[in-house]
């Protein structure tokens, strides 16, 4: 697909909590010259980062500029529907995940940027990770032989993400707002997509214990992928182990990513180990992500998370919801037409 592209030189945030921010602090680094500005509720408290910004408007439709670029970080529920005022403007967006909180409107949206011809990359951001790029170059090369089964892991503790917020309060605890550890921590889910080929079934099992109110503070997937390879999938909200793993078992060994010590590994069943150490952080994956959403914009590059794989990613989390409420493995299809 062909977009129409222009040198960034205006950018608008919309949404300026944690992310909003983080966004905002990266591109003033990596990109000085770009006037950035914030659409902002203004239900927060004020930050004094905000004081950098080029502008501060409540509404979208308060912006009489020229845009040459947006990035959605408010909550999930409302993507689509700011999205949507760029992409009918021909704005190339950058949405955070998840894409929403349920496949409403996921079609016509899908068509009308097709129709628009408009970018649209998905704010998945360890597929920028050094170390997990190099664990799935060893995992294409069958460097531990045939998979046999995956096991992915993503262990934190809410209440330590926002000290100065009452993690009860906060989105990550609302249904409403697209809380729940499967949304927030579907970034598992998007890169098990990614490197597994994507799964023909799924049987899941959720925990509503600790935030109450309909949020899924733990979740068990058990998949088939249409490699026919098992990869199970472990998320949990309320874990003080900060883990972040992906372990792969083969016919010739064991390879593993560390994403906490940033660290890929090969155990052969010879005894012979191998390990790679990066240098990279968190915060490079969010400056390597808009890097490539600008030079997506500027030099027609091919977005590394498509539209399309924020869509598979999100109909997981919805799978793996109602597999758990009819206990039943339920089949898997990742074409939405």
């Amino acid at each position: 697909m062909q977009h129409n592209y222009n040198r960034v030189k205006r950018v608008v945030i919309v949404g300026f909590g944690s992310i909003g921010q983080r966004h905002f602090q990266i591109l003033k680094k990596l990109r000085p010259s770009i006037e950035i500005f914030l659409i902002r509720s203004g239900i927060g408290k004020k930050n004094k980062i905000e004081n950098l910004a080029n502008g501060v408007f409540k509404n979208i439709n308060d912006i009489n500029l020229k845009i040459d670029a947006a990035i959605i970080c408010s909550p999930a529920p409302f993507h689509l529907k700011q999205a949507k005022i760029f992409i009918k403007k021909r704005i190339p967006i950058l949405i955070e995940k998840p894409l929403s909180n349920n496949l409403n409107n996921i079609k016509n949206f899908k068509l009308l940027c097709k129709k628009l011809n408009t970018l649209v990359l998905v704010g998945y951001n360890l597929r920028y990770s050094k170390s997990l790029n190099f664990f799935y170059k060893l995992f294409l090369s069958h460097k531990v032989g045939k998979p046999l089964s995956a096991a992915i892991r993503c262990t934190s503790y809410l209440p330590n993400w926002r000290t100065k917020q009452n993690y009860i309060k906060s989105i990550s605890a609302s249904a409403k707002l697209g809380g729940g550890v499967l949304l927030e921590l579907s970034h598992e889910l998007d890169y098990a997509n990614w490197i597994f080929g994507y799964f023909n079934q799924i049987h899941s099992s959720i925990n509503y214990k600790k935030l109450k109110n309909n949020v899924e503070d733990c979740a068990y997937l058990n998949l088939i992928s249409n490699k026919n390879v098992s990869v199970s999938i472990f998320l949990d909200f309320f874990n003080k182990k900060i883990e972040r793993t992906c372990k792969i078992d083969g016919s010739q060994g064991t390879l593993t990513w560390d994403g906490i010590e940033n660290y890929v590994m090969i155990e052969k069943k010879n005894g012979k180990v191998k390990k790679w150490k990066f240098n990279d952080d968190i915060n490079s994956t969010y400056k390597y992500q808009l890097s490539h959403f600008i030079d997506c914009i500027e030099k027609k590059t091919t977005p590394k998370v498509s539209l399309q794989n924020g869509i598979d990613a999100l109909k997981l989390v919805l799978m793996a919801k109602k597999s758990n409420r009819s206990n039943k493995i339920i089949k898997l299809k990742f074409s939405i037409q």
